[in-house]
Parts: C-alpha cells; structure tokens; sequence
C-alpha cells in the first residue's frame, strides 16, 4: 500500500502534517520569547498568533528580519533492522531565510473611551522550515535495494516494465519500472520470476541471494519553507481591550530528494552472466527519488487581548482551517555500473503532476503575561490543533463519484488527533535601552494508534493493511492512544532600543526534533546461499535532527 502510495506522489497522513503543521518564526524578539506572545502584542512577529497585537501600541512600525537556519543532523545505520547501528553520521548545513518583514500603521480615532485607535497590518511571517540534510552508511551482506527491487517485481509482466510508456500507461509503480529500465533486475526461471544483479541464483535456480558484502549509502534532503502573508487590522478600545483579524494567505515549497547507493566491496562476488555467455562483474547501482509541492491557501484568525488590571494581560485567538490547493511533481531515476562499462545502463522516469486540495486542522491558542512595569515580563501560552479535520479532495470533486481519498481521509480522521503546543517566554530590561529574553516550547505530535475490538494494537500501516475490516465494520476502532513524540526550542536574545525611532533584535534558537527511523527500501522475503529463506529485515536508520536559528529584526517606530 505504502509503495502504491508514494509512485503516485504523496498524499498520506505524514505529508498532510507536515504541510499543516506550525513552528512560528516572526522577529527576533518574539523567537526569543519563545513566540509566547498571544496575550503580549505590540510586536511584529506576535501578530500571525494574535490579530489583536497590531492594537497594542500606538505606534506604526517597520521591520525587516534576515535570518540563518542550520540543519544538524545525526544518523546511525543498521544493517538488519532497528538496533545493531553503528557510529553516527553528522551532516550540518546552513541557508539564509527571512523570517519576517512587513509594517503596521496606526490612526487615532480621537477618542478618550471606546474605539480609540485603529491599526492596519501587512507583513510575512514564517511558520515552518524544513531545511533537513542527512547521509548515512554502512555494510551490508544481507539485503539489497535492487534484491528487494526484484522480490517487488514477482509477477509483473517483463513485457510492460520495459516499455517507457508504462510509466504513464500502465497502474505499475514508478520505481520499479525506473530500477528494471536501469538495469537493475531482470528475469530467470519461471515467467515473471526476477533477480536482482546484486545477487547470485543458486545452481539449480531454486532461489537468489546476496553473494557479498555491499557497502551502502543512504541520503535524504529537504528544502523550503512555510510562510504567511497576513492582511490584518486591530482596534483599540479604552486601553483595556484590543481586537483583532487577519486575512491569512500561507504559501510553502516543499522540496524533498532521496538517493541510494549500494556497491561491491568486492565485485568479484556478483558475476552477471548475460545469455550470449558474456561475464562482467556487478560495480555498483544508484537510485533517486524526487519530489516538489507547491501549496497556497487562505485562512481567517480572530483574537483579543484583555487588560483587566494593570500588568496583567489575558489573550485569545481562533484560527480556522486552511484551505489549501496543493500541486505536485515527481520523478524517478536508477543506473548500474558493471566491470564492463558496455552494459552499463540508466533510465529517468517522466515527471509526475498532480493536484489536489487539503483541509488543514483550526488552531486555539490562549494565553496570559505578566508585567513589572517596565521591568520586564513573563508570558505563557497554551496552543492547541486538532489534526483529524484534515481532509483531502480532488480539484474538481464530482460528489456523485465514490470519495477518491476516502481512505486517506479516514486515516486522518482516526490516526491524526490534538496536537498541544506550550510556550513560555520571559524579558529583562536591564538599563532603559538594553533587554534581555529567554523561551521554551514544547509541541506534541498528533499522530497516534489505536486499541482494536480484538485487543490488538493497530498502527497506521496495519490499518491500510486491512482496510476493508475496518470500513465494513468487521473490526473497530476502540480506544487511542498517542506515541508521545515531543518537538522542544530553546531560545536566548536580547534588544536595544534607541531614544528614538529605531529597535534592534538578536535570537537564537534550537529546535530538537524526535528521532525519526528510516527505511531505504522495503522488508522482503530473501535467502541465504544454503537456501534458507526468512522474511528479512531491511536497513534502518536512525536520524536525530536538531534546527538552529539565528535572527536579526531591525525596526524603525513612526
């Protein structure tokens, strides 16, 4: 079901989250508060939280907020499934962004009670990053990305794998046709039987195997970024309550790009014996996978911000789902390289597209801050997601037709639930120009699993697994359970602001991801060279990534 799903671009649960999900950036000085910011306003960055915050000050501002992401990333390989890894890999790499820019203008009304100011906003904030390199390596005598190629393969019809039409005219997946044109498997013994060329078939042809060790390389990376443009305005009354909304337009690029490399430690091991009696020996084998989304959406957000007494203030937001229409495209590509570079061979796939559109989860945030005067503050506040609203659509849903996604839907609805965000931010203003700040949040993951009516534990894939039970009400869903994965930022800055118009920001931040275990290739039914067969355990690999963000506001006050 997976293999299906990824030759016919993404739409599953993981990129639904991934394209819906939030890490706010803003100014410099609402990264250093940890963008604890819902009840405190006054500030550039606080406005994509809280609509309201353009009212607090009565001021207009610009700002513009260059910024630097660094993406460091640890990865351990396993040769034979999770555990047994070996030493970790670091790769780190930075990119310049710009976190935020935009302005907000102020008018007073003229009143001393009421409506006492009206403010307008236009800015762009970034909300998600995904900046994401890794490569990791290791030796494996086992198993073989083009071995388990050749297993996927059992069935299918030679006639159609090596035709480039296929790719568009036939329901096979896309990356087995890329590994079979380049190269990487083809037929013995029985019709529609394959082997890989990183194996060896056994004298009397009963079976295939991995002859030697190979020396394997795994690489993943991702580029791009989530960023809202905000139309907002905010209004003031009495000093006491603010009001805002916001016209939200969230645009992303999401790029990601796979590769696997395997080669002989020894080629000797891997003859390929070719039907003219010609030997050359197996060298090595690459394959790649790319993917680009391109998504645009609209949303609404309302919010207030209460000043009851002085120095106390309580804040509220409400943020409805977004609409999104999401383009796709996707391609695949695969070579071998023998001793002989006669019979080298590759093939590229054609470029995939599709579109579709997705709903993703509303979003509460609350909060409240304390403030010492001119001293300094603190805030804390509470965000909350519910990620089963999810819901996939066609461009142009015929709502005659069967529900294209309704599988994916119902994975979303039951396996995606409440994603909790708590941020707490602290200020010092140590001399009238200097401030110090200081953050931390912690975000829950919404996805989870489930206690079935027969006891069993029932993840995501075992739900696709045995799908039909389920929407024909053979076996039920009973009681959720959530994995417990936790996103934690840590974050330290500081601000000076001149007697005048102008206010310099800094802030660094350290965002710790969970750790994320990764297969190259499929788990698949294999031999050893006696001829034991056993379902084997493919490579994983172990990446522990962490997210480093420097930031910069300057701003000038009008």
């Amino acid at each position: 079901m997976i293999a299906a799903t990824v030759s016919a671009g993404a739409q599953t649960l993981s990129d639904a989250i991934n394209f819906s999900q939030n890490q706010y950036y803003g100014t410099a000085r609402s990264m250093a508060l940890g963008n604890a910011m819902t009840a405190i306003g006054g500030d550039l960055g606080s406005i994509g939280i809280n609509p309201a915050g353009s009212a607090v000050v009565s001021y207009g501002q610009f700002v513009v907020t260059p910024g630097v992401t660094i993406s460091a990333v640890n990865s351990a390989y396993s040769p034979s499934g999770e555990g047994n890894y070996g030493l970790s890999n670091r790769l780190s790499h930075g990119r310049m962004n710009l976190p935020n820019i935009g302005a907000t203008v102020n008018f007073s009304t003229g009143n001393r009670y009421g409506l006492k100011t009206v403010s307008f906003g236009f800015l762009s904030n970034q909300t998600n990053n995904y900046h994401y390199l890794t490569e990791a390596f290791g030796s494996n005598n086992r198993t073989s990305m083009i071995a388990e190629f050749a297993d996927a393969a059992y069935g299918y019809d030679e006639r159609v794998l090596k035709e480039y039409t296929s790719f568009n005219n036939s329901d096979y997946p896309w990356d087995l046709l890329a590994a079979y044109q380049g190269g990487m498997y083809g037929t013995y013994g029985w019709q529609d039987q394959y082997a890989g060329v990183t194996e060896t078939i056994s004298p009397n042809g009963d079976y295939h195997y991995v002859p030697g060790a190979l020396s394997q390389s795994s690489y993943q990376t991702k580029y791009g970024s989530k960023n809202d443009l905000i139309l907002n305005m905010g209004m003031n009354f009495s000093d006491r309550v603010y009001f805002g909304f916001n016209i939200g337009i969230p645009s992303a690029r999401y790029r990601y790009y796979e590769s696997f490399y395997e080669a002989a430690v020894d080629p000797t091991d891997f003859p390929i014996e070719y039907d003219d009696g010609y030997k050359t020996y197996f060298r090595n084998g690459s394959y790649g996978y790319q993917y680009l989304a391109e998504m645009a959406g609209v949303y609404a957000k309302v919010g207030v911000i209460l000043r009851p007494v002085d120095g106390l203030r309580l804040g509220a937001s409400f943020q409805t789902p977004t609409a999104y229409t999401v383009s796709e495209s996707w391609s695949y590509s695969a070579a071998t390289n023998y001793d002989d570079a006669y019979y080298n061979d590759s093939a590229s796939s054609p470029q995939g597209q599709y579109s579709y559109l997705l709903r993703s989860p509303y979003r509460a945030s609350f909060g409240a801050a304390f403030t010492f005067g001119k001293k300094g503050l603190i805030s804390v506040d509470y965000e909350l997601a519910d990620y089963s609203v999810m819901r996939f659509r066609e461009v142009r849903e015929n709502r005659m037709n069967e529900d294209t996604f309704l599988q994916q839907n119902m994975a979303n609805r039951y396996f995606a639930g409440v994603e909790h965000n708590i941020r707490v931010g602290a200020e010092l203003r140590v001399t009238p120009e200097w401030t110090l700040r200081a953050g931390y949040s912690m975000q829950t993951s919404p996805e989870r699993w489930w206690t079935s009516s027969d006891g069993q534990k029932v993840e995501l894939n075992d739900f696709y697994a045995d799908y039909y039970s389920y929407l024909n009400h053979v076996k039920n869903l009973v009681t959720p359970h959530y994995y417990g994965d936790r996103t934690r930022t840590f974050s330290l800055g500081f601000g000076y602001s001149s007697p005048g118009s102008f206010f310099w920001d800094v802030a660094v931040r350290m965002t710790r991801y969970p750790a994320v275990t990764f297969a190259p290739y499929y788990d698949y039914d294999s031999y050893d060279s006696l001829g034991n067969h056993a379902y084997v355990d493919a490579p994983r690999i172990l990446n522990r990534r962490d997210l480093w963000n420097v930031a910069m506001t300057f701003g000038w006050r009008f």
